[in-house]
């Protein structure tokens, strides 16, 4: 368990949040700490593909045929339907 020492104002926003979403001031804390740890794993993720970024770039056409010849493909190994 953690506790927590907020500002006054911040505790007063905090309990104002979640009376007006309908949830407890715990749930809104959680979901605002997943938040801001998700982003920060967002972040970190986007850093380490632009050090690994080679430059090649797909145009979005190129992309779109790849995919459709994939579906293709995939539907022409499902059985078919009697």
């Amino acid at each position: 368990m953690i506790t927590v020492k907020l500002p006054p104002k911040t505790e007063k926003l905090l309990a104002d949040m979640a009376k007006a979403s309908g949830r407890t001031t715990d749930q809104v804390a959680v979901d605002a700490i997943l938040e801001a740890i998700e982003d920060w794993q967002d972040a970190k993720i986007a850093d380490e593909r632009l050090r690994e970024d080679d430059g090649v770039r797909i145009l979005l056409k190129e992309m779109i045929r790849k995919l459709e010849r994939r579906e293709v493909e995939e539907r022409a190994k499902k059985p078919t339907a009697e």
